[in-house]
């Protein structure tokens, strides 16, 4: 009798996984990030206006995914993130729209300016976030309190790389940043949070998150978890001279970051069912601007009816006390077999920078001699 047992299905490739393709798209994303955030860098200056700095960033991000995987007409990409650009006490989330350009204090020396972005390719995207301060230079490098907290930021950043390795829990992370901001006498930014990148979203959809300066009630509803290869993640860290206590929305700046929810409601009128029909074609399920949309003023009026009814989800504005300053840095890496590999992110220049404070914690110190990544093995030589 002929064996009639159905063959059995093809296994399927789990879209997460790092395959050469996905890396590849990745990669591809934070080369586009990365060079929207060095046009960014260079644009925000004394007297820079700062919706014209944001409006290059994501100008340089759609110019490069429309030049990439230009035969894949179907593909979705372009802006993972909206550029924000966050002077003063602002800690992140400004994006203004061109209505308000003019109410939004322009660039000035001295400036502490937080830069953040993001780029996808096929919803693979690559964040990136950068802290300057407006006017540094070589002959004029940052001094003082602003330079211990661009130091801090640093040595945080390269103790979190050694440490995101699998087998390593979140909260590994989450204790070295606290013990490297002290040493800087600086502080992490209660509740900020680095999440496992997924294809389609850049939050919420896994349970691998790193918390900064938990709650106990921010350790319940944020589990300890391991690290694996194959992880991807956006690696945020905030820290702060202030008490590092955000406030959201304390000055005024209107909120104009907004993403994509799950639900589903009939909405009523025009101008939001417009803005809704071109955030789910264009945006999909990644943050978006008001600024992204070509006409502001009927994207604006509809957002208010979307977000009344629970579609889009705001980012507000975040802010520090008035006179502190912070800092904002967002790596994205890969866990590939020989260690994680950072794909986004600025060089540290220690010339532009110079803290007078020396690290003295040993632990620190030991951790920070270790390779960030394992040497390949060398082939066995033949006899």
């Amino acid at each position: 009798m002929a064996d009639t047992t159905p063959a059995a299905a093809a296994p399927t490739q789990d879209e997460n996984s790092l395959v050469p393709d996905t890396v590849t798209k990745y990669q591809t994303a934070a080369d586009i990030a990365n060079r929207a955030l060095a046009k960014v860098i260079e644009a925000a200056v004394t007297g820079a206006s700062v919706h014209a700095v944001c409006k290059i960033g994501n100008d340089t991000i759609l110019e490069g995914t429309k030049a990439v995987y230009a035969k894949k007409k179907d593909m979705l990409k372009g802006i993972a993130f909206p550029t924000c650009v966050s002077p003063a006490s602002v800690i992140c989330h400004l994006s203004p729209i061109e209505q308000d350009a003019a109410s939004v204090a322009a660039l000035k020396e001295g400036d502490v300016v937080r830069i953040e972005l993001g780029a996808h390719i096929d919803g693979y995207a690559a964040m990136a976030a950068h802290t300057i301060v407006i006017g540094a230079s070589k002959s004029a490098p940052v001094t003082g309190k602003k330079a211990d907290l661009l130091t801090a930021a640093h040595v945080a950043t390269e103790a979190a790389l050694r440490l995101l390795k699998p087998g390593n829990t979140n909260y590994q992370i989450t204790d070295m940043i606290t013990k490297v901001a002290e040493e800087y006498g600086v502080k992490p930014v209660q509740g900020m949070q680095s999440y496992q990148l997924q294809r389609n979203s850049i939050a919420g959809a896994t349970t691998k998150r790193i918390i900064l300066a938990p709650t106990p009630q921010n350790r319940k509803e944020v589990p300890s978890v391991e690290f694996a290869e194959g992880d991807v993640f956006s690696l945020d860290i905030v820290l702060s001279t202030g008490e590092g206590i955000p406030k959201y929305n304390g000055e005024g700046n209107r909120t104009t970051v907004f993403r994509k929810t799950d639900y589903t409601f009939g909405l009523k009128t025009t101008a939001a069912k417009t803005a809704y029909s071109i955030i789910k074609k264009d945006f999909g399920e990644f943050p978006f601007s008001i600024t992204q949309f070509e006409d502001e003023t009927k994207a604006k009026m509809g957002m208010t009816e979307c977000q009344k009814v629970g579609l889009v989800e705001p980012y507000h504005c975040c802010y520090e006390k008035e006179g502190e300053d912070t800092v904002h840095v967002i790596l994205t890496v890969l866990l590939m077999p020989n260690g994680p590999l950072k794909i986004t992110g600025v060089a540290w220049d220690a010339e532009l920078v110079k803290s007078e404070i020396e690290l003295k914690d040993e632990s620190i110190k030991e951790l920070l001699k270790l390779p960030v990544r394992n040497a390949n093995k060398k082939k066995k030589a033949a006899k």
